[in-house]
């Protein structure tokens, strides 16, 4: 291999690496993941796993990004936690983890694998559910029974369980999970999310009667971060850029009989 390719191909690895959230991200990084994650603890009152939807408007705005780091932020909190990659059309998680994306969810919900075998358990203490098998009709997988199982499996057993669904502007993923969550969060990157592109993902939310907990703006410059009050609920606005690597904390063994059969 030429040196020309491989320094190509490790700064495209630091590239992937540099947005993750690690005891080495800048303070004012940390703090922004620390405080969203305040906010979701007391916005979310099941007696059992809290389930997060994560989405946007449109694509490319980082919501991707900001699922895997909240997962992080949790775990890093010594909660059970599990990210699952529901974004089935460009699942991008397994990649910024820098884990194998097979099996996922998707081979678990077509019966070809159990749920603990799916499972990866992260470093980081986070516990990993890649989307797996890129299906032909995720919108319908998304939206069965056996979704709603799986989350009723995890939910006995994780405190907290993020999940990363595609733009709700683009397809429909997004509104049918956020029926059977606990609450959804948006991401909105600034010079990529317009009024009309937000205004048609709450009117497209609200269809599926979706608890909106708040907005997590991204991208905006260090002297603009912020905390205000908004329609629904406080956002938080926190600076994009991330020079870091991948935290060394450790996460302890999970005990999973409860949905061994799953």
């Amino acid at each position: 291999m030429s040196k020309t390719k491989k320094t190509t191909r490790q700064t495209g690895s630091r590239r992937k690496q540099q947005f993750l959230l690690s005891e080495d991200s800048p303070f004012a990084v940390q703090e922004a993941y620390k405080l969203l994650r305040t906010n979701l603890i007391f916005s979310t009152t099941e007696d059992k796993g809290k389930t997060v939807l994560i989405t946007s408007s449109m694509q490319g705005e980082g919501k991707s990004t900001t699922a895997v780091n909240l997962g992080i932020a949790f775990a890093q909190n010594h909660s059970r936690v599990i990210l699952i990659d529901c974004d089935l059309r460009l699942p991008t998680d397994a990649s910024k983890l820098k884990v194998k994306n097979q099996p996922g969810i998707t081979d678990v919900m077509i019966g070809i694998n159990k749920l603990t075998d799916a499972i990866q358990h992260l470093p980081t203490g986070l516990d990993f559910l890649a989307a797996g098998t890129i299906p032909p009709n995720p919108t319908e997988l998304l939206g069965s029974e056996r979704m709603r199982q799986i989350l009723d499996a995890l939910s006995n057993h994780y405190e907290y369980i993020i999940i990363d669904t595609p733009p709700v502007t683009t397809v429909s993923d997004a509104a049918i999970l956020a029926k059977i969550v606990s609450g959804v969060v948006i991401v909105c990157k600034q010079g990529v999310a317009t009024q009309e592109s937000v205004s048609e993902t709450l009117q497209k939310l609200s269809f599926s009667e979706a608890k909106v907990l708040g907005f997590v703006f991204n991208g905006v410059a260090n002297e603009k971060v912020t905390k205000y009050k908004s329609h629904y609920s406080y956002s938080y606005g926190y600076a994009h850029a991330h020079q870091n690597r991948s935290s060394s904390s450790s996460g302890g063994s999970r005990s999973s009989n409860d949905f061994e059969t799953i």
